[in-house]
Formats: C-alpha cells, structure tokens, sequence
C-alpha cells in the first residue's frame, strides 16, 4: 500500500511540476492574453467532463467489478460522445469558448473523456502502476509536443498549445484502451438500462458536489472575460495556478485520511484523532507555502513568466486567505467523506458557488466600468470569501460531528506519535 501511495503523491507532484513548466512557457510565448484564451478553452473542456461524469463515469470504480463490465464501457463511451459533441456546439454558441476552437474543444473533451474512462477501469482493476503512469505520460507527452510546436516548427500562438493539447490526449486514449479493453467480454443489452440507471445514480451523487465546486472555483474566469478581457483574464489565472499549488500536500494526505476513516467508521474517537492531526500539519505546511509565495518578489514573477505578470502579486495577497481556508477544507471534507456524508461537502460548495455568484453580479456593473485591475482585486476578494464561507460550513459541521473542541486543535505530542504511527503502519503493511 505504501508503495501505491508514494507513487500517485510522487505522480501529483510531478504532474504539477511539469505543469508550471508548461505554464512558464505559455506565458512567456503567449503573454496574459494567450493565457487568458488557453484558460477558457481547458475551462470547457473541464466543463463537459463533469457533466459527462454525472452520467456515471466517476462511478466506474466502483460499479466494475460488479456489472456488466461491457455495458459499462459502451455507455460511458456513448454518452462522451453525445454530451461532449453537443456540449462543444452549445459552449461555442453561448460564447463561452471562442467559435475558432470549436473543432479541437470537441475533439478534446472527448479523448479526455475517452482517457479518463480507461483511468477508472484501470483504478477499478488495483492497477495503479498504469494508472500512474498514464496520468504523468500525457502531461509528460503534453510537455514534449509543446517543445517540438516552439523549437522545431516554430509555431508560438496559442494554436501551438491546443493542437499539443488534444494530440496528447488521443494518443494516450488510444495506448490506454488497449489496456483497460482486455478481457472485456460481450454480453449483450438485456440489463442496458438498469446499468445505465445505476451509473447515473451513483455518477450524480458523487459528481454534483465537483460540478459546484468547479463553478466557485471558475466562474469567476468567465466574469473576466466579460468585464475586462483575455489579458486580465491571464494575470488571474496565473494567481490562481500560484496560490492552488498550495494544495498538492493537503490533497496528498488527504487521500491517505479518507482510506484509513472509511476502514474504521465504528470509532469515532479515531477518525476525530487522524483528522484533527492531519488538519494540523496541513495548515503548518500551508502556512508556510503562502508565506513563501507572498514573499516571491513581484520582479521574479515577471522574470519568470513576462513582463506583463508583474500585475499578478497583489492578487496573491488577496486570495491567499481564501487559498489557506480551502487547505483546511480538503481535510475537513475527507473527513466526512470517509463517513460517507457526502451531502455536507456538496452543501459547502453550493454555498461558495452562491456567494460567488451574487456577489459577482451585485458588483458586475461597478467592474464593467473600472479598471481591469480594480475587477481583479474585486473578483479575488469575492474567491477568497467564497472559499472562507465553505470552510466555515464545514468546520462547523466538523465541530458538531466530531464533538471537537478548540483546545484540540493546538499542537501537542500526541500528533506527532499519530502521525509516526499511521505512516509505521503504512510502512509495515506496505512490505
């Protein structure tokens, strides 16, 4: 076990290194206004991921190895088709996406449903050392197109970055289906609808707490693109992709809490103990994280990203509450998660997403007439409240589950042994 976590920490991370590789490329080859278009066009795709996902993709774990694993396969392949071929029409008609990108957003969002399909009954299977290594050879295969488009051909717009985009993922869909498709057997259609019935089921309820919170983390992107355009737009999502790295370690021990409280939902008294610890070493961790960004000179930013992102420091400061919120979150929410109080994670997000909405409209008109800067800083206050709102919500909820009090989120001896203990037994287990 510990060698399947390492390896998917180890993965995340070096995902999120080759991504900020990525980034820097990007905008220093496409400068705040590129990046602004690039951010739109993954944003949709992301879009029509989760709708396809509410029709039972993110169920495939655990509905493969007790279905009809051919059924499962044809609907979730059918409906990404479908949902991703309409969504595309429909995302380009609202404005959402430029109408330009309309081929490659289609293209794209179905190879990455495709993808992360293959990803899932892989998981479903326990084999986690394909999984992983699928996961780092499309953002490693990205990286690689990426450098041939600039050095080799010399193609430096955004164009470059999207062609590489979608070739990384249908390459990838293509190696992967050969083999998550073994041993995949026919069995005709005569239980067709009641899989479909069970895939939507559980696909809804896991997915419509991510739908929300993917809305309160980007609707703010699409806010900016109305109000002030695709250069601001760059600066924001570059704050953004700063101050979110931060989480890679909440996100990391995170997955490790939810295994070892869903093992042991009969004690309490356990569950509260891992949670508050991990709580703890998040929050240091972070802490320390934001302090670093923060004092990331302004000129650094712009030497390693361009000139035009010297703008984006002050909005660090801004989110860099929301950002130290939302670290706590991710272990909160796993928490109730590992109990399977889903519906309170779903609650928080929908509560974010509200603030975040009525916020933004209440001061749409003031952002419409200001500066582009004056729109970021009111959009990066409105992120960080929204972010600070569902944390609340579910601290407190945490408080009323756990029967916690404060004098237990100090630090003591007792985490540390904790935490010793967990990663001994991962040790000792994992051999």
């Amino acid at each position: 076990m510990l060698r399947k976590i390492i390896g998917t920490v180890g993965t995340r991370v070096l995902c999120v290194l080759i991504t900020f590789g990525i980034v820097i490329a990007n905008s220093n080859y496409f400068g705040a206004t590129g990046l602004g278009t690039i951010s739109l066009f993954v944003l949709g795709v992301t879009i029509l991921q989760i709708i396809t996902s509410l029709f039972g993709h993110s169920a495939i774990v655990y509905m493969f190895p007790r279905h009809d694993n051919f059924l499962i396969i044809f609907i979730s392949y059918l409906s990404s088709l479908i949902i991703n071929t309409i969504g595309s029409f429909l995302l380009v008609f609202l404005n959402l996406v430029p109408s330009n990108f309309l081929l490659c957003l289609m293209v794209s969002s179905i190879a990455v449903s495709l993808f992360s399909t293959n990803l899932q009954i892989l998981l479903s299977r326990e084999q986690i050392k394909y999984y992983n290594l699928f996961s780092l050879a499309q953002i490693a295969l990205l990286a690689i197109l990426l450098l041939f488009l600039f050095i080799i051909l010399n193609i430096k717009d955004v164009y470059a970055y999207i062609w590489a985009y979608t070739y990384s993922y249908l390459t990838l869909t293509i190696i992967s289906s050969c083999f998550s498709l073994q041993k995949i057997k026919y069995n005709g259609f005569s239980h067709f609808r009641k899989i479909l019935w069970q895939l939507i089921k559980y696909g809804f309820s896991i997915q419509i707490a991510n739908l929300a919170q993917l809305f309160n983390y980007r609707l703010s992107y699409y806010i900016i693109g109305f109000c002030a355009g695709k250069m601001p737009l760059g600066l924001f999502d570059l704050s953004t992709k700063l101050s979110e790295s931060i989480w890679v370690f909440p996100k990391s021990i995170a997955a490790i809490e939810y295994a070892d409280i869903a093992n042991h939902q009969d004690d309490k008294v356990y569950a509260k103990k891992v949670a508050i610890s991990f709580l703890k070493s998040s929050l240091i961790v972070c802490f320390l994280a934001i302090l670093a960004l923060l004092c990331l000179p302004a000129s650094w930013l712009a030497w390693i990203f361009g000139a035009e992102f010297f703008e984006t420091k002050p909005l660090l400061y801004i989110l860099a509450a929301g950002i130290f919120a939302m670290s706590a979150n991710v272990i909160i929410s796993h928490y109730f998660s590992g109990f399977g109080k889903y519906h309170i994670n779903t609650i928080a997000s929908v509560l974010g997403l509200v603030i975040t909405s009525v916020l933004s409209l209440a001061f749409l008109s003031t952002m419409k007439h200001s500066s582009y800067m004056h729109t970021l800083f009111i959009i990066a206050a409105i992120t960080s409240l929204s972010y600070l709102a569902g944390f609340c919500f579910t601290f407190i909820c945490f408080v009323k589950h756990s029967k916690l009090k404060l004098k237990e989120l100090l630090i003591c001896k007792e985490d540390i042994k904790l935490i010793k203990l967990e990663f001994n037994k991962l040790i000792k287990y994992g051999r």
